[in-house]
Parts: C-alpha cells; structure tokens; sequence
C-alpha cells in the first residue's frame, strides 16, 4: 500500500461520475431551471465550489500568546560524518546537520538572528508556514541576500499547528541544502494536541554528493552517492526505540530534490497531516511517497515486538557509494511488554529566550532526545 498525493481518480470512478451528471454535467444541470442550484447540486455532490475554496484557503486566525521566542542561528562550513569513515564538508546550522529543530506554538512572536558566517550569501525561507512577504527569505525577490559575514533578523507570528521546516533559498540553495542547510521548524497546537503519542521523532530526509566539487557540477546534476536521514547513514542512523503498545510519531521532512517512497516492515502507519495541515480522513498505509518539499506526519501503533525496517524503497537511496545496506534506514525497535527501552535520540533543537506580555501558556510536550544547543540561549 502507498500514498501518493494528489491521487488519481480511477477511470471507473470518471465513468461513474460522468454517467451521474457530476463530472461535465455542468450544461445538463444549468437547463433545468425547475431542479436545485448549481451550488446546491455541487455542495450535495461533494464537488468544490467557491465558497468551499474560500472557506478551505481562506487564512486561519492566529491568538498571539503573548511569548516572544528569539532564535540565534550561525550558518557556517564543518566537516561533518556521515557515517564512520565519511566525512565531507558541509554548510550546517549551529554546527549540526540537519540545523537546530525551532519549535514554538502557534501565536508565538518568533525572532531568529541568521548569521552568515559562509564565504557566499544565503537566506532562509520558512517552508511552509505562513510569513509576511518580507520575511518569506527568497534572495533577490523578497530581501537582498545576506552577505558573506552578515547577520539578518526575520521576525513573524508563528501561524498554524503543523510539521515545518527552514532551509536556504538564496544565490546557491540547491548546493546549500545538498550540503546539509535545512532543518525542522514544528509549531504545537495553542491547545492539547490531539494524537497524543507517547514517542515523537523527526526524520530529516538528506542527499549527499561526496567526493565530488558541487559548485562545478551542472545545474541539473544529482549525482547523489549517500543519503541520510538526520544526517547520518545506516548504519549510524539512530534507531527508534519504543515500547510495545506505545504510540510513535514520525514528522518526516524532506529538503532534498529527490522522491523517496518510505516504507516500513512489519507495522502500518496512518497519515495524519501533509505538509502542516490534518487530513479529515488518516489513511492506513505501508510506503508513503516522500516528495521534495513535503512534510509528512504519521502515527505508528508498536503493536509487535521486534527491529522493523523503515526504509526508502528506491533501493538506490540505501546505499553508501553504491555498497548495501547503508542510506536511508531506520530500525524501530519494539520492546515486549514488561521490557526496557531507551528514549530514542532526535534532531538537536535550538533552545530560545522567551519574553512574555501575557501569562505563560500551558507548556508542551518536546519531542525525546530534543535537548539545547550550546550557543542557543537559555
């Protein structure tokens, strides 16, 4: 079983909807003037309307909290390893690939100061979530580049609930983020959140071209050799140790410029929100198309003890340098009941300074593993 989004409408469904009159029966309905409206035989149809449109597009209401959170981010080169006896330079976010883990709750004020310590510009963009045009951080069309040496300061209201992420957008983003220049960005609910799960994970989807001097390359070059989820290739990926009976949740995030379908053995996942928004109804799947850009959350029930396999399918991507296993692997690793387990690790999160005007709302829940980083504040 797999998601793919947006899905294809099955020819029998086109033919059924054909002979019903919903599909091109615009001109049939529109000559009876004794039977229902237009909008009415749409809205009973379950076809969109306008005012379906507007009412699903239209910009949800944000309650600020009252809570300024300020974020420090220092982009720089590091050489960093991918897995033991692989190291490469890359352009990493207060030292880590993939960069600090900003999480905040809706309505928040949040303030990040990006400092560019790289010999060439960057910005960053918010994927995502909703910004001011001027704090959308595309170089050369909302804001100038920030310059080699240079500090930038965006500020906005974290809009709504969802599973984010921030990555480079500017002269260089596709060798930037290649390099290992994107990170999750997650906005908790104002109010409890509704899943619940008792484990919380972020996988961070990563391409890698090792060995090779990326600034020559063509401009459609992906000649990717290691592939990395949090920075890291099996084997040194962390595994996700659980409990049997527990609820996990997996926000996976996908910066890279390649589909990735990801596939887990031995237990289902539902899908419960793309790219930051719920979707009314989860679907029960086993592999699930990973595009670039998308951002994906989905619930795991530990429902059998054992180390299961969460891995891209294109088995290409789990190889290191064209040797398997290696890439993209993830065990989860299910404790029987009544057994120990440690708290699995997760992407580092940056640490913030919070300023409050207004009484301080219910704290949440922060993913396990989702520590400070030094130089992130207190």
């Amino acid at each position: 079983m797999s998601l793919r989004v947006p899905t294809v409408v099955s020819v029998a469904a086109v033919v059924a909807a054909v002979a019903a009159g919903a599909i091109g029966g615009y001109a049939l309905a529109a000559a009876k003037s004794d039977g229902p409206t237009d909008s009415a035989k749409a809205a009973g149809s379950g076809l969109a309307t306008r005012a379906s449109l507007e009412q699903l597009l239209a910009g949800k209401p944000i309650t600020p909290t009252g809570k300024t959170r300020t974020f420090d981010l220092a982009i720089s080169e590091t050489s960093w390893e991918l897995v033991p006896g692989v190291t490469t330079q890359a352009v990493a976010v207060n030292g880590t690939v993939p960069g600090p883990t900003i999480r905040v709750q809706e309505g928040d004020a949040v303030v990040v100061n990006v400092k560019n310590n790289l010999p060439e510009a960057t910005s960053i963009h918010w994927h995502g979530v909703h910004v001011p045009n001027d704090q959308d951080g595309v170089a050369g069309v909302t804001q100038d580049p920030i310059a080699a040496g240079a500090t930038y300061t965006y500020r906005f209201t974290a809009s709504h609930a969802g599973t984010f992420m921030y990555h480079a957008h500017g002269p260089k983003s596709r060798e930037q983020i290649d390099r290992g220049l994107y990170a999750p960005f997650i906005i908790d609910p104002a109010g409890p959140d509704p899943i619940a799960a008792d484990v919380e994970q972020v996988l961070a989807i990563g391409n890698w071209m090792v060995g090779t001097d990326m600034a020559s390359m063509g401009a459609m070059s992906m000649d990717y050799n290691y592939y990395t989820i949090n920075g890291k290739s099996y084997p040194a990926t962390a595994p996700i140790s659980v409990r049997q009976g527990q609820l996990v949740r997996l926000r996976i995030i996908n910066p890279s410029q390649t589909l990735h379908p990801m596939h887990l053995h031995g237990l289902d996942m539902a899908v419960v929100a793309k790219d930051g928004e719920a979707l009314p109804q989860p679907q029960r799947i086993t592999t699930l198309d990973v595009a670039p850009g998308d951002t994906y959350d989905v619930v795991v029930l530990a429902s059998t003890p054992g180390t299961w396999l969460f891995h891209c399918h294109d088995l290409h991507h789990v190889t290191n340098n064209g040797e398997e296993p290696g890439g993209l692997i993830v065990p989860i690793v299910v404790t029987a009941s009544g057994g120990t387990t440690a708290a699995p690790s997760a992407s580092p999160s940056a640490s913030s300074t919070s300023s409050s005007a207004a009484p301080t709302a219910p704290s949440h829940t922060a993913a396990p593993g989702m520590t400070a980083m030094p130089g992130m504040g207190g």
